[in-house]
């Protein structure tokens, strides 16, 4: 099943809503999209809500990801927010992602809820 992505900007950060089947092509083609709105709002600050149905990654496919991702967040100094919102995700996992992604250099953080995630992006 493809993913949909619905991204908009408030002039502090770029939300991206993901959507659809949980895949390794899913996600990274969605980490493109999101690329490519951090070049067109000239904004590096990114909320993404992950809604992704299905299993999660295993740990080869989220190290995959964030290994050839990770080098365009940090050159960028890109700060992500992120809200895994299908809640049949292991939470170890996400973890894990956000361990390995704050290794090699990305401001990446992960919330339960965009609440959170917004006052981490935007503090008053």
């Amino acid at each position: 099943m493809p993913y949909s992505i619905t991204i908009s900007f408030n002039q502090n950060y770029i939300h991206a809503l993901v959507e659809g089947s949980n895949t390794i092509t899913n996600v990274a083609q969605y980490l493109s999209d999101i690329q490519k709105a951090v070049v067109e709002h000239r904004c590096t600050t990114v909320l993404i809500e992950d809604h992704l149905a299905g299993s999660g990654l295993d740990t080869f496919d989220l190290f995959e990801i964030i290994r050839t991702q990770a080098r365009y967040a940090r050159d960028h100094k890109m700060r992500i927010a992120y809200v895994d919102l299908d809640k049949d995700h292991h939470r170890t996992t996400v973890a894990f992602a956000e361990n390995l992604a704050n290794i090699l250099g990305v401001n990446v953080k992960v919330f339960s809820t965009a609440d959170d995630a917004k006052e981490w992006l935007v503090p008053a």
